[in-house]
C-alpha cells in the first residue's frame, strides 16, 4: 500500500505545491481546505483527495481524524497572517489566529499521534515561519503564533522520539504565497503610516520571493531523512540569515529590521 500523508491548507500556496510533490513521489495525499465544493476540477491536484477542515472548530478535526485512516506523515501547514500594532489588536482576532495557526495544529496532532505511536512510525512536519524567529513589527501576533509552534514542535519532538515519531519544522522566508492578511488597525491610529510602510516592504518582498515548490523540496527531503533534524530554514538565503540571527547581537538585529521596514521615518 502506498504511504499516506496529509496537508492541512492544500488549496493554495505552500500547501499546494507540498500535496503535489508528495502525490508525484507515490503518497496517496489527503489535502484539506475549508471547502472543498468551491475548487474547479482545475484546482484539483491529481492524487490528492481534499477533505473539509477548520482548524478552528474541534469538532471539524475529529472528523478528519476519524475519516483519515491511518497517516505516515503529517504535514501541519494551514494559517493565516494578520498586521496591526499589538495596542489595538482586539483580544478576539488574536485568539481566532491562535486557534488557527497553533491550536489547531495542535489538536490535529494530537489526534494522529496515538496510530503513529502504536505503529512506532510516522513523521510530523510543522510549516512554521521566519518571522517565529526574527519578529516583524506590526506582525507581531503573527510571528508568537509561529514562535510558539516552533517551541511546541521541538518539544514534541522530544517527547515522541522513542515511539518512532520524527518532528521537523520547516520555517520559511519569504515565499511567493497569496496566504491571507487580517489587516487591523484604527482609522485614527498614530501608527497608521508605520504599518503601512510594513505591509508595502512585506507585500513586495513576498511579491519577488522563491516560488512554494522550494518549501514542498524541503519536505521531502524531510521525509527522506532517515534521522530528520528538528529545524529547516528555507528561502533566500534562508540558511546564511539563520546563521546571522544566532550570532549577531540582538541591537545589530534590531537595527537592521528597522531600517528594512523604515521605521524611524
Amino acid at each position: 500500500m502506498a504511504p499516506r500523508a496529509l496537508v492541512t491548507g492544500a488549496s493554495r500556496g505552500i500547501g499546494r505545491a507540498v500535496a503535489a510533490a508528495l502525490a508525484g513521489r507515490g503518497f496517496e495525499v489527503i489535502g484539506t481546505t475549508r471547502n472543498p465544493e468551491s475548487l474547479s476540477d482545475g484546482e484539483k491536484l491529481n492524487g490528492v483527495r481534499y477533505h473539509p477542515l477548520d482548524l478552528a472548530d474541534e469538532k471539524s478535526i475529529d472528523s478528519l481524524v476519524g475519516q483519515a485512516g491511518e497517516v505516515d506523515v503529517l504535514v501541519n501547514n494551514a494559517g493565516g497572517s494578520q498586521i496591526g500594532p499589538i495596542e489595538e489588536v482586539p483580544l478576539a482576532a488574536m485568539r481566532a489566529l491562535l486557534e488557527q495557526n497553533l491550536l489547531g495544529s495542535v489538536r490535529l496532532t494530537q489526534g494522529l499521534l496515538p496510530q503513529m505511536r502504536a505503529r512506532l512510525s510516522g513523521r510530523i512536519i510543522f510549516i512554521s515561519s521566519f518571522a517565529g524567529v526574527t519578529p516583524v513589527p506590526f506582525l507581531s501576533v503573527y510571528a508568537a503564533s509561529k514562535a510558539a509552534l516552533t517551541s511546541l514542535a521541538r518539544g514534541l519532538r522530544q517527547e515522541v522520539k522513542t515511539h518512532g515519531v520524527q518532528v521537523s519544522v520547516i520555517a520559511p522566508f519569504d515565499i511567493h504565497t497569496t496566504i491571507p492578511l487580517d489587516v487591523r488597525f484604527k482609522e485614527d491610529s498614530p501608527y497608521r503610516d508605520a504599518v503601512l510602510r510594513v505591509k508595502d516592504v512585506r507585500d513586495k518582498s513576498l511579491a519577488a520571493a522563491p516560488e512554494p515548490s522550494v518549501v514542498a523540496r524541503k519536505v521531502l527531503q524531510v521525509v527522506a531523512a532517515r534521522k530528520p533534524r528538528a529545524f529547516y530554514p528555507v528561502g533566500r538565503n534562508a540558511g546564511l540569515q539563520s546563521f546571522l540571527l544566532k550570532h549577531l547581537p540582538d541591537t545589530v538585529v534590531e537595527n537592521i529590521v528597522r531600517k528594512l521596514f523604515r521605521m524611524d521615518r
